[in-house]
């Protein structure tokens, strides 16, 4: 089964509405959308030609050989280490990237560990599903300026298809956001079938299934918001987007579904008011690849040609010449053999600007940027040390990440996580904590690698001010009352991300605190009352020494203590 027939394991993909679209007015909307793209389709096809060459599915012989303008991969090779420095900075399959914490000001620890095991069920989940597969393959067609990616339900999980640059159309909304999905694919009479069954299928379809040829068909789908939506009402109809599926050429629809979250998240590198298509590392680097190309072209001819220079002869001599290596030719001088020119070309400062050219391709594709972030995980330079020495670039691919995180993570953690809660594979809430949480929104927060390493100035100006306090208070004692501890590990904590269950909540701690502060009042009442009774003791036994004395009948301690004298005398 060809891998675009998950589009129609979606749960709602089958389900048909009470009034179904009107078919025309689809078709028009799915056309317009190709037609808008077709401006974008010459700068995409120059960028696999020289840049990228086995990537896309554009209208064009599988055969034709795509390689014919590389004479020098570094674009290639750049896009490569981009592609494998946004996953393992953005994404790493091997490590946590992302948290779920509360949006609002909730300091409640059952609540963040509730979404702390939620976590770590979607990271699960993503790690048994194609996820850091597909995610990947994004990441290799980004230099294109964008790349989609399909979120869908099955069986066995979560799934996630890849769409290649040329096979698709996208939309925008008034904000800009991509709203609206467009895609063509050819698929064979008995994939249509399988995939979306055969009481659906238009009569020329099934009957190419019955004959089981290999003719193959357009399938379109649409993707766009459901302007239809019934609130209140179950099914298709009461969902935010509309899924349209239909044979090109044919009536009627294969499918019609909805979607409860935006199905196909797309990720851009750089965009333009309210473009839905992106400008790539590919667009930036393509004039000094094509330069690249026809530089390394003309040394190699060069060095051909110093190798075979072109000859001349007269043409008494021209028959007898020998041109293999180690050949002879014998021939009188009026005849002889000659380069036609001299060629003397000066290939060391043409492959010296050879080297300049590859350094602005890297650049381009901040290869040595990710070069350097890779080493974090590689434990050679700490977060702090990359920080220091790619501030300026983390600067400048910043609003890459950000858009990438806001516009294409997000989106995809969003869809994950209504698929497993509507799934039922989330734990139930208690009772109470669903109350609670009724009203909170669920935020994502990331801690890659390369977010941590933006995050790094704050983390920064925590340790400056911290250090700065403590110098000050070697004259000053007085300003560590401005310092909040509890205020300030929490920001600390909440910026590296690190799990909630490291810390108590605040009134958990204050408890603490009060409770100790009585422990220790009791514990120094309990050492002042020993003290006392210390000091007492000797006292007492001085009194009862002096009485015992006076008992005895010393005239002297019996009068000192006032006591009768012996006889009853005064």
């Amino acid at each position: 089964m060809s891998m675009d027939t998950i589009l129609a394991r979606s749960p709602t993909a089958r389900v048909r509405l009470h009034r179904e679209p009107d078919r025309a007015q689809a078709q028009r909307r799915f056309d317009d959308l190709f037609r808008r793209r077709e401006p974008y389709m010459k700068w995409w096809k120059e960028i696999r030609d020289f840049e990228l060459p086995f990537h896309g599915e554009f209208e064009e012989s599988k055969a034709q050989l795509k390689t014919r303008k590389i004479y020098n991969p570094t674009a290639r090779d750049a896009a490569g280490v981009f592609a494998g420095g946004v996953m393992s900075g953005l994404t790493p399959p091997s490590r946590q990237w992302f948290k779920l914490a509360l949006s609002r000001d909730v300091d409640d620890r059952t609540a963040a560990l509730v979404l702390d095991s939620r976590q770590e069920i979607m990271q699960a989940v993503l790690a048994r599903s194609n996820f850091y597969h597909a995610v990947y393959n994004c990441y290799c067609d980004l230099p294109f300026g964008q790349a989609p990616l399909g979120i869908f339900s099955t069986a066995d999980g979560v799934h996630f298809v890849h769409y290649p640059i040329g096979s698709y159309a996208l939309g925008t909304n008034a904000q800009g956001e991509v709203d609206v999905f467009a895609r063509k694919v050819k698929m064979t009479a008995r994939q249509i079938t399988e995939a979306f069954g055969e009481e659906a299928c238009p009569r020329a379809v099934q009957e190419a299934a019955k004959k089981n040829t290999d003719t193959k068909f357009t399938v379109c789908w649409l993707l766009e918001p459901n302007d239809a939506q019934a609130p209140g009402r179950r099914g298709a109809r009461s969902m935010p987007y509309r899924s349209l599926y239909w044979v090109d050429g044919a009536r009627g629809y294969l499918a019609v579904g909805g979607m409860e979250e935006w199905a196909v998240p797309v990720a851009r590198y750089q965009t333009v008011g309210l473009e839905p298509y992106a400008k790539g590392a590919g667009w930036y680097a393509l004039d000094d690849s094509k330069m690249l190309q026809v530089m390394e072209e003309d040394v190699l001819l060069a060095i051909e040609m110093g190798v075979k220079p072109p000859m001349q002869t007269s043409a008494t001599a021209a028959h007898g010449l020998n041109l293999f290596p180690g050949g002879v030719t014998v021939n009188a001088q009026p005849d002889a053999v000659k380069p036609l020119f001299d060629v003397r070309m000066d290939v060391e400062h043409v492959q010296a600007k050879i080297g300049q050219v590859e350094q602005r391709i890297r650049r381009a594709y901040a290869a040595d940027l990710f070069l350097m972030l890779d080493q974090i995980e590689r434990g050679q330079m700490t977060a702090r040390e990359i920080m220091e020495r790619t501030q300026e670039k983390l600067q400048q691919l910043g609003p890459v990440v950000e858009r990438l995180q806001y516009e294409f993570l997000n989106k995809t953690l969003e869809r994950v996580y209504g698929l497993l809660d509507r799934g039922g594979v989330f734990p139930p809430l208690p009772d109470d904590l669903r109350e609670e949480l009724a009203d909170a929104e669920v935020r994502i927060e990331y801690i890659s690698p390369l977010a941590q390493a933006q995050k790094m100035s704050g983390l920064v100006n925590i340790e400056q001010t911290l250090s700065f306090a403590g110098q000050l208070a070697q004259l000053y004692p007085e300003v560590l009352t401005k310092i909040d501890p509890m205020g300030t590990l929490d920001a600390y904590h909440d910026s590296i991300g690190a799990p909630a269950v490291m810390l108590r909540s605040t009134e958990e701690a204050q408890e603490m605190l009060a409770q100790q502060a009585e422990q220790q009042a009791a514990a120094q009442e309990q050492e002042m009352a020993m003290a006392e009774m210390q000091q007492a003791a000797p006292l007492a036994q001085a009194a009862k020494n002096l009485t015992d004395a006076a008992n005895d009948g010393n005239p002297a301690i019996r009068e000192w203590l006032g006591m009768p004298n012996a006889g009853g005398g005064v």
